[in-house]
């Protein structure tokens, strides 16, 4: 099911009847129409002929745009993968502006004074936490790609020893130069921010960024130490992102709250290195900010960030056209994701009037 309606915040939107447009969706009077009518069309053709995408919402001048696969409704949870990193990345910068962390340029020595003095001190003091937030602190791989990374990782995750193994690996590159996708480098992340908390880590996220946005208990599985996969794992709805995605394009910023510091937000989604993704526009627009992806949209070639999950988990962010895209798959294969992406970039976008 597709629809187009109003958003709650516009009482007052009604009916476009002067445009075609189909039963299932309506758009505000307000503003011109957010959407094409026609590109609308070819969208939710191309949501019906992929029956792999569960849902994909779209909002813009406070009218959304909301396909559901039969079986997902707006309160349908799924584990959103690597979107949980760029959670994670929110949950920094709540600490940096709560004084928890003075800022990303702490060293891990700071964070892990246990083994500042070991025999890995002068690597704890080389690599800071804005090389892990860019996923650049140059540790060796060990041959490791995208997928063996994550189940070496969660194998560590679930069993003893993973903040040894973290910290004990040696430099194979100066921080800050070479992007690495690296799952247990993120984790590391949120093992270093639990150790500035004076709460559980749950309760911390709880209060400091799902309350806020009225997002109730969601399911976010934890190690014995009670630090969250901050790889992956976390289940949340499509809708629900959609909060994240907005909270995002406003600043950090929910309902008159500045939930997210601005500066450190602004910060997140600059390019503030190249990653392994191939740029299809302006090389300066490409690249990998604090856990989140920095890209342009086809055509116009306007900036753009998004957070992305395997298997086509997305919010994607386009702050000139106050646009939120969000995607949920059945987490099938790198090629549902690659479709996804293509539907967002080829025909979501697209269907935004400019």
């Amino acid at each position: 099911m597709s629809r187009a309606h109003p958003d709650r915040r516009t009482a007052t939107a009604a009916l476009a009847g002067a445009l075609w447009a189909p039963a299932s969706w309506c758009q505000t009077a307000a503003r011109a129409a957010p959407w094409h009518a026609d590109r609308l069309a070819l969208l939710e053709a191309q949501l019906r002929a992929n029956p792999n995408i569960r849902a994909l919402l779209m909002e813009r001048h406070g009218a959304a745009f909301t396909h559901y696969r039969a079986d997902t409704t707006p309160t349908t949870r799924a584990n959103v993968a690597s979107i949980t990193k760029t959670v994670v990345s929110l949950l920094v910068g709540i600490a940096i502006g709560r004084g928890l962390i003075a800022n990303v340029d702490e060293p891990l020595a700071a964070f892990f004074t246990e083994h500042a003095q070991g025999p890995h001190a002068a690597t704890l003091q080389r690599v800071t936490l804005r090389h892990l937030l860019t996923l650049t602190p140059g540790f060796e791989r060990s041959g490791l790609d995208e997928n063996s990374d994550y189940m070496a990782f969660t194998q560590r995750f679930y069993g003893q020893g993973l903040l040894q193994y973290a910290l004990g690996r040696r430099i194979a590159e100066a921080p800050g130069t070479k992007f690495y996708y690296s799952n247990i480098d993120v984790h590391l992340v949120a093992m270093a921010l639990a150790r500035r908390l004076k709460v559980p880590f749950a309760e911390f996220v709880r209060e400091a960024l799902f309350q806020p946005l009225g997002i109730g208990t969601v399911e976010w599985p934890a190690s014995s130490d009670g630090i969250p996969n901050g790889a992956s794992e976390l289940r949340l709805s499509a809708a629900e992102l959609m909060r994240l995605g907005r909270l995002m394009l406003d600043g950090g910023r929910w309902e008159g709250r500045q939930v997210v510091p601005q500066q450190y937000l602004r910060e997140a989604t600059t390019r503030q290195v190249a990653s392994d993704v191939t740029p299809r526009g302006p090389a300066a627009l490409w690249g990998y900010g604090y856990l989140i992806w920095l890209a342009s949209t086809p055509g116009d070639n306007l900036p753009a960030f998004y957070a992305a999950g395997y298997g086509g988990q997305f919010i994607y962010v386009v702050p000139a056209l106050e646009l939120v895209v969000v995607a949920t798959t059945d987490q099938v294969s790198r090629q549902v994701a690659a479709q996804t992406a293509a539907i967002i970039r080829d025909f979501a976008v697209p269907a935004v009037t400019r």
